[in-house]
């Protein structure tokens, strides 16, 4: 991973609750060839677990004990009680770290049941979060591409995209974002975005590349070869 991130996580570190999601941030992005929405959620669910003692010794029991019992119902499948807690949270601790976190776990919840539209009521909300909780908030711009793709709208999807792209903090996800964008590129017959968001993968030396260079330069040749037929 070659992000310049290491100030803000450094920032991030001076509260222990931020140093554990700055650790599971770091899980998530070793395994970003692997990792979507949902398994980005996974790692918050961890996180939440993990973290729920320290909250609660520190004066934020009423978001902390929401959250918690949140995490408990998903944690055991019970996603219609883990639904609920978590709006209990967004509603009743807004301004709170735990209301983006249970925000964007509603979300992707919501997108695996495509439930697609209440999916992205809980993602745009997610998306605006504060800097406590920017990795999630950038994240959730990506959740709502693939709500928007689920419903055909693929223009927004695009918008969503190329939004994430421009976002370092999802700098980690830039290859499969681009790969994203260009497949619905070229659906749309926008054949030069393709070949660009492709050009963008081919030029990332990163290792989260890898994965999708071969692809992209065989998506440039498809198109080299439908043009000229």
């Amino acid at each position: 991973m070659e992000i310049k991130y290491s100030k803000k996580k450094q920032e991030i570190r001076q509260d222990p609750v931020m140093d554990f999601l700055a650790q599971a941030k770091d899980f998530a992005i070793a395994r970003s060839n692997t990792l979507m929405v949902a398994g980005i959620a996974v790692c918050l669910v961890v996180a939440g677990v993990l973290v729920y003692g320290y909250l609660q010794r520190n004066g934020e029991e009423k978001a902390v004990d929401a959250f918690g019992k949140a995490m408990v119902a998903y944690s055991a499948g019970d996603e219609k009680r883990a639904v609920e807690a978590f709006r209990t949270v967004v509603d009743n601790s807004k301004s709170s770290p735990q209301s983006v976190y249970s925000a964007y776990l509603l979300g992707s919840m919501l997108l695996r049941q495509e439930k697609f539209d209440e999916a992205m009521t809980w993602f745009t909300m997610a998306a605006s979060g504060s800097s406590k909780s920017a990795f999630v908030a950038a994240d959730a711009q990506e959740g709502l591409a693939d709500c928007y793709e689920a419903k055909g709208n693929r223009e927004e999807a695009l918008k969503c995209l190329s939004k994430a792209l421009s976002d370092t903090r999802l700098a980690y996800r830039y290859p499969a974002i681009a790969w994203k964008a260009a497949l619905i590129s070229k659906e749309m017959g926008r054949a030069d975005d393709a070949k660009r968001f492709c050009g963008r993968i081919q030029s990332d030396t990163t290792a989260q590349a890898a994965e999708y260079r071969q692809k992209a330069e065989n998506l440039v040749e498809e198109i080299a070869v439908s043009r000229s037929n």
